[in-house]
């Protein structure tokens, strides 16, 4: 016979451990797969397009000495072979003590400039791969044109390794999570068409464009940016430590008196310069800032710009120092390559309000003397 006290209390039922795995996996799937707003990573692709483009244009200048038959151009066809077909590649020995061991040869490169030794028919692809950047910067028949993008931009690269820099890699990288996204679903000649067969279909021609619909394909591809981002600014600021240089307080030295890539002749640049050298205290002030800085930005980004009160925080403070390292070194394409990459990290709903902003500014300006308001024109009077 049961008492009213031999009743099982709730403490006593088994405890549920699967409800952290679960709830840890509802979190995954809700921050890789859930539906996105578009509207970022279609900012995305046209900063990067212009970026790409612009690059591409300036191949033109020497294109031969860059992608040319193998008498003209910087790597022959014989070192070229032999990068493909025989250069070793190594692995790390069995023990840590071992010299690394070759295992393999050649390299995976690919080029259609490996096949082409007619110049004018370099030409002609050189001029077909920038009208394909340009079409894929503008949205048209995006998710085409973003593979032909990759494709193009990866062929001047595999032909010429030694013109590989760091804005390359990080074009490459934007590029294939753009490849893989519908960069096109937002900000592109794509969505107008669309929006405008929709609006046709329905009768609504005079209403605006309407707004593209979230899919999970943006939100995929947004966040690939933003990890891919964070291991980049994670990798970078802890290889730092390994060095004495940024422990000694020293290492923006090596940028700032760097004549290879310092802008000495800009004589404001050597008056600065000159006139912290003459007060040791502020140039001791100014490299410990730069130390601190890029160390607390770069390991600090990667765990803070998740929480929202410090995002914008951070977001600054990355734009801070791309902005000094493409002015002291000289590296601009790379600096606004990666503020397109940071671009991932600002809402939907901040990019289409700033557009707004700046589309009601152009209506302001371009719309007729005759069409504004009586106060207005007395105003400008």
């Amino acid at each position: 016979m049961k008492t009213p006290d031999s009743t099982p209390s709730l403490s006593a039922q088994p405890a549920d451990f699967t409800e952290p795995l679960r709830a840890a996996g509802r979190a995954w799937t809700r921050f890789w797969f859930s539906p996105g707003d578009p509207t970022t990573l279609g900012l995305i692709r046209i900063c990067c397009g212009l970026i790409t483009l612009y690059v591409h244009i300036a191949y033109s200048f020497g294109l031969l000495q860059y992608v040319g038959p193998s008498g003209t151009s910087w790597i022959d066809g014989k070192t070229l072979q032999y990068m493909r077909y025989q250069q070793p590649v190594f692995a790390p020995g069995p023990e840590w003590s071992q010299q690394p061991v070759p295992y393999s040869q050649g390299q995976y490169y690919w080029s259609v400039y490996f096949h082409l030794t007619d110049p004018a028919s370099i030409w002609a692809v050189h001029l077909a791969i920038i009208a394909v950047i340009f079409l894929f910067t503008i949205g048209f028949c995006t998710r085409i044109t973003a593979w032909l993008t990759w494709l193009g931009a990866m062929s001047y690269i595999q032909r010429g390794p030694s013109l590989l820099f760091g804005m390359d890699t990080m074009m490459m990288i934007l590029l294939t999570y753009l490849m893989i996204g519908p960069s096109g679903a937002a900000l592109s000649v794509d969505h107008w068409l669309r929006s405008r067969r929709e609006r046709k279909r329905l009768g609504l021609d005079r209403l605006p464009a309407l707004p593209p619909g979230p899919t999970v394909g943006a939100n995929l591809a947004t966040r690939l940016i933003q990890v891919h981002f964070c291991i980049i600014y994670l990798a970078s600021g802890t290889s730092k430590l390994l060095g004495s240089s940024w422990w000694s307080g020293t290492a923006p030295n090596l940028v700032l008196l760097n004549y290879e890539f310092a802008p000495f002749n800009v004589r404001l640049y050597y008056d600065t310069l000159a006139f912290l050298s003459r007060h040791r205290l502020l140039w001791e002030l100014q490299t410990s800032f730069g130390v601190i800085f890029t160390l607390v930005v770069e390991i600090g980004l990667p765990f803070l710009i998740w929480n929202r009160s410090t995002r914008w925080l951070f977001i600054c403070g990355s734009v801070m120092l791309h902005t000094a390292i493409g002015l002291t070194m000289g590296l601009t394409s790379f600096s606004l390559m990666m503020l397109a990459m940071l671009l991932a990290f600002v809402p939907p709903e901040a990019v289409r309000q700033l557009l707004g902003d700046l589309g009601d500014m152009a209506r302001r300006f371009v719309r007729p003397r005759s069409a504004r308001p009586a106060e207005e024109l007395a105003l400008t009077r």
